[in-house]
Order: structure tokens, then sequence, then C-alpha cells
């Protein structure tokens, strides 16, 4: 697994560096809206996202009260599944999404030897390189592209893929996406131009489990997202 190589920096001036966000959080407060919710937590999207530093929550707008985030290496649905249910299930959320991304390091070291890494960030990839064989195994297509950032970017969006796969199966959230009330939307982020339509674009790889592209294109309630519609495989 690849280490991070880029200057250090001392925690105290990481630490002096909240300073601004802070003030800005509490002068920006949103104390009426808060108020009008009676205080509760109201989000409208889950959001399952890969912890990666270069995927920040707020690609998706505004995160107060509105994104019900749950972050882990390798957007895995099995590594936080109760925290996935909670908002789908409690906090009735119509939206999930899952985000997957190019160059992702959790990809990168599933498919290495990683078994001299700590038994937690073992456990972790052991579910990322088990969504990955599935996938490949079910999926019957073989990842053999030499261009490793765009086998890496295959094998993520294959991941996300497979967990929607994995939220269907659970029968409670099944019934929510058979009713209309929770659409399960399958996102891939951009970030080194590896789709070919620049940096930082966010395009549209499944939605309910549907990864067709021509289903996607033509679907009515993606709105805006059914013109982002774009697969590697």
């Amino acid at each position: 697994m690849s280490h991070h190589s880029a200057e250090k920096v001392e925690p105290a001036v990481v630490v002096k560096s909240l300073e601004e966000s802070l003030v800005s959080f509490q002068k920006d407060f949103p104390l009426e809206a808060f108020a009008k919710g009676n205080y509760g937590q109201h989000p409208v999207i889950t959001l399952l996202t890969c912890s990666d530093s270069r995927m920040p929550v707020n690609i998706f707008g505004e995160i107060f009260n509105r994104i019900f985030s749950v972050e882990n290496i390798g957007n895995q649905v099995k590594t936080n599944e109760g925290s996935i249910l909670y908002g789908l299930l409690h906090l009735q959320t119509p939206l999930m999404i899952v985000a997957g991304h190019t160059d992702c390091g959790a990809i990168k070291a599933a498919e290495s030897n990683f078994l001299e890494e700590p038994i937690g960030i073992r456990t972790e990839l052991s579910i990322v390189k088990n969504s990955l064989d599935e996938g490949r195994l079910e999926s019957g297509l073989v990842f053999d592209s030499q261009d490793k950032q765009l086998y890496y970017s295959e094998l993520a969006e294959l991941n996300v893929d497979m967990q929607i796969k994995y939220l269907l199966a659970n029968r409670a959230v099944a019934d929510l996406v058979d009713k209309k009330e929770l659409m399960l939307l399958g996102v891939m982020a951009d970030l080194h131009n590896v789709y070919g339509n620049g940096y930082g674009a966010l395009y549209t790889s499944n939605v309910n489990g549907e990864c067709k592209k021509s289903v996607l294109q033509s679907s009515g309630s993606l709105g805006f997202l059914a013109d982002r519609v774009k697969r590697l495989r």
C-alpha cells in the first residue's frame, strides 16, 4: 500500500489552520433553518464515498443537515452497513449516492499483497478485495488493461456496481426502491481525466442496479444526470 510522500506538516500548524473554518462555521451557522426543523436531523442524501481526501463531501453541495455521509476506504457497504442503513431506513433519505473515483488507493492496495499491513487495514482491504473478486466473477469481464490508470479506474467503476448490488440485497432497501421512495445512484468522479472530458467531472454509472448506458440515458427520473452517463466498461 502506498504511503503519503508530501512534505510533512507539524500538527500545530494544522491546528492553527482550523481557526478560520471554525469561526466561519459559527458565524454562518444556519440557525433559522435549523430551528424550523426543530433542531433535528433531516438529510435528503445518504452518501457512501471513499475517505480519500480528494473526494470531499461538498462535491455534492451543501452538507449541513442535508448529507448523511459515510466514508471509508474503497467506499464499501459492508464496512459500514449499519450507518448506511440508518440513513436509509431511519432517516429515510430519498437518495443514496455511492461515489467512486479514479486513482483509488484502496482499489490499488486491494489488488496488491497487503498481508503486512496492520490488522485493521487488512480487514478493510479484504472487504474491498472481495467486492472486486465477486464483481469480476459475476460480470464475466476481464480487466487486463496495460494502462494502470485505466485498469484501476475500471475496477473502481465495477466496485460501485457491487456496492449497489449489496444494497439491493437488503429486502427493506429493495422495497423502498421498488416503491420509488428511494433511488440508488452510482457515480464516478474523474479526478485524473481518465474518461477524457476533463479533470473533476462526475459521471452517472449506475442507477438502482441498472448500468446499461442506453437505458440510463433515456431515464426521465435522472434529469441532467442522464446527460452525464458514461462508463469505461
